[in-house]
């Protein structure tokens, strides 16, 4: 198990009793007077955060190496009558090791980034595969579904996290991939 532990400190200063604090135009440049400011601790916040391998993921061993994998193993996502988002994180040989499910609307589901990333790496994810469906049976990519794309990219270049793919998948089985349309 991996644990990191952090501490956050949030302090006020504060001038001793009759003395100017500075900048509050009583200013005296007589070297008689010292100023002295007291530190007062205000809060103290300690997060931690771990991560527990589960001995029981029943997919630790699936490996994707083409589209037509992540589209077998997202299969599910066909037959949903509402937008669900599926994004898969995967180690140094693209192996699973976690599985991220949003559920939206009737058209659209709403992501942010951050989230993503978020799972990434508290994960430890070399990569991401992004992957949603349309119930409406149309593959064409939303300007939201290229904002996203996009966006995630971008972010994944600089927190050096590869953006295999994001993939739209249609009730009728057949799919879109920004990979192979060269969007990514």
């Amino acid at each position: 198990m991996d644990m990191q532990e952090s501490f956050l400190f949030v302090t006020n200063k504060k001038p001793s009793p009759g003395v100017a604090a500075p900048g509050d135009g009583t200013d005296d440049p007589s070297p008689k007077k010292k100023r002295s400011y007291a530190m007062t601790t205000k809060y103290a916040y300690s997060i931690k955060t771990s991560r527990i391998k589960e001995t029981d993921f029943p997919y630790a061993e699936r490996n994707f190496s083409c589209t037509s994998d992540v589209i077998a193993f997202a299969s599910s996502l066909q037959e949903a009558d509402i937008e669900k988002m599926l994004i898969l994180y995967l180690n140094a040989q693209n192996k699973l090791i976690c599985i991220q499910i949003m559920n939206g609307t009737v058209n659209q589901c709403v992501i942010y980034p951050r989230e993503i990333f978020r799972h990434a790496i508290l994960s430890g994810a070399c990569a991401v595969i992004l992957l949603h469906n349309h119930p409406s049976g149309h593959l064409k990519p939303s300007d939201a579904d290229i904002r996203l794309t996009n966006q995630v990219r971008d972010l994944g270049k600089q927190l050096e996290i590869l953006v295999h793919d994001h993939l739209i998948v249609s009730d009728a089985g057949e799919y879109f991939s920004f990979r192979e349309e060269g969007l990514i």
